[in-house]
């Protein structure tokens, strides 16, 4: 039982006064970010808020990427990911926007999946229609019932929807993709907007499946930045937007597939080593915020395709904060703190209208030269007099 008296705001912001000595209080405490988020330097607890919760109650999935060209280089990495705690595999094949200049050949597609346990391993692709076809046509040949897999298939258009329907596939099947509004500078808000845009011209590109599947038919996916808070906010943002997208299409209550991945954006490619903290910090926001599954990029994916080490790591920042610090325990752990529902109502808000923007055609414009998240530790400032060799595939 504490033995302090309850303090009061005026009580708090005298104490900000005799600080400060006199200088503006909004000019110094008060931020406005570039969509007109405006964050305080105190917030009060709030009640009654819509909760932002995963679909089940337990810990977010663990993905690795595959994207290493050589099929034997990449079947080897997954098969030292999932015996050291990974849950689920990224397939970046060469064609898709996330590989970078890496990622598997069409044709390689069989033999970096060769003995790899399918069924107990989720899957998430990105890439081409064709390369969700061919992954379904594998599955097909192995004794796998594809309504017992976990296998997102990061479509963008509904050509191949109704076949691996049939086939037997639960989905989803499509994906609203937020990680290139924010490479190209957008900010949180805008990130959101876009997505949910996305997801809604995908729900408009499958109306002709029943109401259950298309509720559960799209996933999204966001970036996670070391703004911790701000990131904690856009994940429980997005799935309390997604819920109102379904309500307003009259479509059943359905869990948002939500997952996240560390921001290409924040990458260092000088004193990469400071990544990894950075990640440590996207995990945190992303976790709380309630992303069912995430993806680390090693702290030297900036700098080529990370070897076993750094690979090593980025699923180790997570098996961490799940099996030792158990994030997962707590669903929703930040609803009722003032700082996180206050900019999580604002993003929803502004999302919204950004969504509304860009279904009469008008999308937010890239901001190529937005220092939002861009890394500053060890590359314009406390730089490291020698680097250190990369963590990189020889």
């Amino acid at each position: 039982m504490t033995t302090f008296s309850p303090a009061t705001e005026a009580q708090w912001l005298k104490k900000v006064e005799g600080v400060l000595k006199g200088a503006d209080f909004t000019e110094k405490l008060v931020s406005t970010m570039a969509d007109g988020v405006i964050r305080q330097p105190l917030y009060a607890p709030v009640t009654g808020a819509p909760r932002a919760v995963r679909p089940l109650h337990g810990p977010w999935e663990i993905f690795a990427r595959m994207d290493a060209p050589a099929p034997a280089v990449a079947n080897a990495q997954a098969r030292d990911d999932i015996g050291n705690g990974v849950n689920g595999v990224v397939l970046v094949m060469a064609d898709a926007a996330t590989a970078r200049g890496a990622g598997l050949a069409l044709t390689d597609l069989t033999a970096a999946l060769h003995g790899l346990p399918l069924h107990a391993t989720s899957l998430r692709l990105e890439g081409s229609s064709a390369a969700a076809v061919a992954l379904a046509r594998h599955i097909d040949k192995q004794p796998l019932d594809p309504a017992r897999l976990a296998v997102h298939f990061g479509l963008t258009e509904a050509g191949p929807v109704a076949a691996l329907m049939k086939q037997g596939f639960a989905g989803p099947f499509m994906v609203a993709d937020g990680r290139a509004a924010h490479e190209q500078g957008l900010t949180a808000a805008e990130e959101l907007g876009v997505a949910l845009a996305e997801g809604v011209r995908h729900l408009r590109s499958l109306e002709n499946l029943g109401d259950d599947d298309l509720a559960r038919a799209v996933s999204m996916v966001l970036a996670a930045d070391q703004d911790m808070f701000l990131t904690l906010a856009k994940f429980r943002a997005a799935r309390l937007l997604w819920a109102r997208v379904l309500e307003a299409a009259k479509l059943p209550a359905a869990a948002l597939a939500l997952h996240g991945e560390t921001s290409w954006r924040m990458m260092a490619t000088l004193d990469p080593h400071t990544n990894i903290l950075r990640a440590t910090a996207a995990v945190f926001g992303a976790g709380l915020g309630g992303a069912s599954s995430f993806t680390v990029l090693p702290f030297s994916q900036a700098q080529g395709l990370p070897n076993s080490f750094a690979r090593r790591v980025a699923r180790n920042v997570q098996n961490v904060l799940l099996e030792e610090s158990e994030l997962w325990r707590v669903d929703d752990p930040a609803a009722g703190a003032g700082v996180i529902e206050d900019l999580t109502a604002q993003l929803c808000e502004k999302a919204w209208g950004v969504f509304q923007a860009a279904e009469t055609g008008r999308r937010p414009k890239p901001r190529p030269d937005a220092a939002t998240s861009l890394p500053t530790v060890g590359t314009t400032a406390y730089r490291l007099k020698d680097e250190y060799s990369p963590e990189v595939e020889a």
